[in-house]
């Protein structure tokens, strides 16, 4: 029997991702289109979907952190240091 795996509610908007506080179990939110399984799958699916609620493991979740930017700022090549 695998161990029960807890997921954060990630709510992203306006290319700021924050945990929402609320929990489920792996078993409520694997069949979502929501479903991440790390980081960076979540960083991913984000930047594609926009705007919008994922699920990603408690333990996934960069410690001491309250909001993650998920979309990078443009860099021209006119502001780029000499």
């Amino acid at each position: 029997m695998l161990p029960v795996m807890t997921f954060a509610e990630i709510r992203v908007y306006e290319g700021t991702a924050e945990r929402t506080g609320v929990q489920f179990e792996r078993n409520d939110v694997r069949h979502s289109d929501a479903f991440c399984r790390s980081m960076s799958e979540f960083l991913r699916k984000a930047r594609d979907f926009g705007d919008g609620v994922f699920f990603m493991p408690v333990k996934a979740w960069p410690i001491d952190t309250e909001r993650v930017e998920v979309l990078k700022k443009w860099v021209g090549f006119s502001e780029l240091p000499q």
